[in-house]
């Protein structure tokens, strides 16, 4: 994935994730929980590593990485042309936000 290809997806899923600053902390930047996440994705790492990279602990990854998940398969829904094997697409998306919790 290249830089315009990261900044659309953000683009696209900014509203879906974004959260509001409060006065006891600042919100985690959309781009930083797009960043965790793909880099989950790509490579597997479990949280607590992500948490070393990123400076974001890994209760808080696994809070928003579905968030982020579903967001990113809302807005891609319209690009992705899924074939008769959606039962078996459901079943691998399921397993993968049970994993999370």
């Amino acid at each position: 994935m290249d830089g315009a290809q990261f900044d659309a997806l953000l683009q696209m899923i900014d509203g879906l994730i974004r959260k509001q600053d409060t006065k006891m902390r600042m919100a985690i930047p959309t781009v930083t929980k797009l960043e965790i996440t793909l880099r989950y994705i790509a490579t597997g790492n479990s949280f607590k590593c992500l948490e070393c990279l990123f400076r974001v602990h890994e209760c808080t990854i696994s809070l928003f990485v579905p968030e982020v998940l579903t967001a990113i398969s809302q807005v891609l829904k319209p690009f992705v042309k899924v074939s008769e094997s959606k039962q078996i697409l459901k079943s691998f998306i399921r397993k993968l936000l049970i994993s999370l919790r």
